[in-house]
């Protein structure tokens, strides 16, 4: 009998009793191994890894955030399990491709992680106002048509109370390259070259998509208010009896909000929220695909024992039952199929979603890098939200950004 110390973040009282379960139907077919949960916040997170990494004393398994597989490889605190995973046929072809990408050792290959649940960022839409409008989610597949259904929301008032036309955060929120991505990629370009060694974000394609994105700010699609507001407050305001946007881009949803018993609860936007990828840009349709994966740390207790929990988590009876639970998507592209044979309105758009998903660089610099793309983008939606609509402007603080960017790759 072995005991398997695990961390997770997040996700309040729920996650823990939910990854309970999980362990209870483990230990019905290997009771021999026990896990240990220990939940600690997204806040502490960064901080814990660290310092159990310095002590060489810590959980055998991780969660860990997708974007940051890589720094955390690159500092030593993951195992290599490429050959557990390759023993166990969990090779990349059997989980969706923006996943797998982010759980290689940077430059030296070798796998150190598997993804765990998906994150994929969406827009969602009231289906009843754009049904009034005579719209559905034809009139939001591209750029275009995105940008026609915008305008002719704008104005839309309900109750006497006008509706904002397009629901998402700006300045200052942690979520903030993850809201920008998509437009990024839709045009063509990237937050990086190919070769992971040099800045791209501010080459033509990429500052084509930023340019069409921040247009949505001037033209009055996207309400100055919600530039100050944080993503989460973004999904209350969408989903609750607030009902402050027809289309939005509220992150990761809030399970809470579509609970009956919650007293923010609105019947009337829950029946009508339907899902849709982000509109395809000239380059195409993408959407960021994140979330959390699964590794054992270098300094484990345990390591096979943790190895059988995490086989366990990445199986077709876990993947289909637990992502959901904390309105994720599973990272097993079988189980992601078997989500959607339940036909839950509200998720119908994104039943191929994974097919257009798509990952930050898998880098080792990648959290300061993120961290300083954070900081920079906010400068420019704050000058947004004073009106100050400048391309020139933005082409002088993301060309400082590359500057600093591409330093940091070379280090």
């Amino acid at each position: 009998m072995v005991t398997v110390n695990m961390w997770i973040w997040g996700a309040g009282p729920l996650a823990k009793e939910f990854i309970e379960r999980e362990i209870n139907a483990f230990n019905r077919n290997i009771p021999d191994v026990q896990v240990e949960v220990s939940l600690i916040s997204w806040r502490d997170a960064w901080e814990s890894i660290v310092k159990a990494a310095n002590e060489q004393k810590g959980p055998d398994i991780l969660q860990i955030g997708s974007t940051w597989n890589a720094t955390l490889a690159d500092l030593g605190v993951l195992k290599d399990i490429t050959q557990e995973v390759s023993d166990a046929g969990l090779m990349g072809e059997v989980f969706a491709p923006a996943a797998w990408t982010s759980c290689r050792f940077p430059k030296v290959g070798g796998l150190s992680s598997l993804p765990w649940f998906l994150d994929i960022r969406a827009i969602y839409y009231r289906q009843d106002i754009l049904g009034k409008l005579g719209m559905s989610a034809d009139n939001l597949v591209d750029w275009t048509s995105f940008d026609e259904a915008c305008e002719n929301i704008k104005g839309y008032k309900k109750d006497g109370k006008e509706i904002g036309v397009f629901g998402v955060s700006g300045q200052g929120d942690a979520m903030l390259l993850q809201n920008i991505a998509p437009w990024l990629w839709g045009a063509g370009g990237d937050f990086l070259t190919s070769d992971g060694r040099q800045a791209a974000f501010n080459e033509k394609e990429a500052l084509n998509g930023i340019e069409f994105y921040i247009s949505l700010i001037s033209k009055g699609y996207i309400p100055l208010s919600a530039l100050k507001l944080k993503t989460e407050d973004i999904n209350i305001g969408f989903f609750s009896k607030k009902g402050d946007y027809a289309i939005a881009a509220p992150g990761p949803l809030d399970p809470g909000l579509l609970d009956p018993t919650n007293p923010l609860y609105s019947a009337e936007v829950s029946e009508n929220c339907m899902s849709s990828c982000f509109p395809a840009g000239p380059a195409g349709r993408f959407v960021f695909c994140g979330g959390s994966n699964l590794a054992i740390t270098s300094f484990a207790q345990h390591p096979r024992g943790a190895w059988e929990f995490i086989k366990f988590l990445t199986s077709r009876e876990s993947q289909s039952s637990y992502p959901l639970l904390l309105n994720m998507f599973p990272s097993l592209l079988e189980s992601f199929e078997a989500v959607f044979m339940e036909d839950i309105p509200r998720l119908r758009g994104l039943k191929n979603a994974w097919e257009y998903g798509r990952a930050f660089p898998n880098v080792a610099a990648w959290g300061a890098i993120e961290s300083l793309l954070v900081e920079s983008f906010g400068r420019i939606f704050a000058r947004a939200q004073e009106g100050i609509y400048d391309m020139f402007l933005v082409r002088q603080d993301l060309d400082r950004a590359a500057l600093d960017v591409n330093d940091l790759l070379a280090r």
